[in-house]
């Protein structure tokens, strides 16, 4: 008679295989990479941070893009002195709540558009500050970015922006 079919044999040990249902499998792979993880977090050279200050993750950036932090102090010079394009990179409508004395528009969601229309005022050497709304604002670095990428050798990055102006007792425009 028929009797049931055999187990199908692995081939080098004779020994029968066991299929492992699909969800079972991957449960075991997320969970054994979930250990490996955290192991390498707390036992490797450089650990990932778990949490990231997004003002720190600015600062460094800006710092690799090759682009000034300025203060509140610094800002308040750069503005007396005349010499820096000083430019809001907030949107229009922000800009019309309140802005620093003498800056310009320059909306980094509209940054293509806006260059085209500043470019004659924006020679290589012509120095620039770029502010937004604060430290949480990556508008003014995004900004920044874009200006040293289109020649611009002096970008000076205001991090406080608006928020730190008001905080410091002075006004805007």
């Amino acid at each position: 008679m028929f009797r049931p079919a055999p187990a199908i044999l692995h081939t080098r040990s004779g020994m029968p295989s066991r299929y492992w249902p699909v969800p079972m499998v991957w449960a075991q792979l997320i969970v054994c990479a979930a250990i490996l993880g955290t192991a390498a977090q707390f036992l490797g050279p450089r650990a990932i941070p778990w949490v990231e200050r997004h003002s720190q993750r600015i600062e460094v950036r800006a710092m690799q893009a090759g682009l000034t932090i300025v203060d509140v102090e610094n800002a308040k010079a750069i503005l007396e002195s005349g010499d820096y394009l000083v430019f809001d990179a907030r949107r229009a409508a922000d800009f019309d709540t309140g802005h620093l004395p003498g800056a310009i528009s320059f909306p980094y969601e509209s940054r293509e558009e806006g260059y085209n229309e500043m470019a004659a005022l924006l020679p290589p050497a012509q120095p620039v500050m770029v502010y937004c709304s604060g430290r949480t604002c990556d508008d003014a670095l995004l900004l920044g970015e874009f200006l040293k990428n289109q020649g611009s050798q002096e970008v000076a990055l205001f991090l406080e922006g608006t928020g730190g102006w008001k905080a410091a007792g002075l006004t805007l425009e």
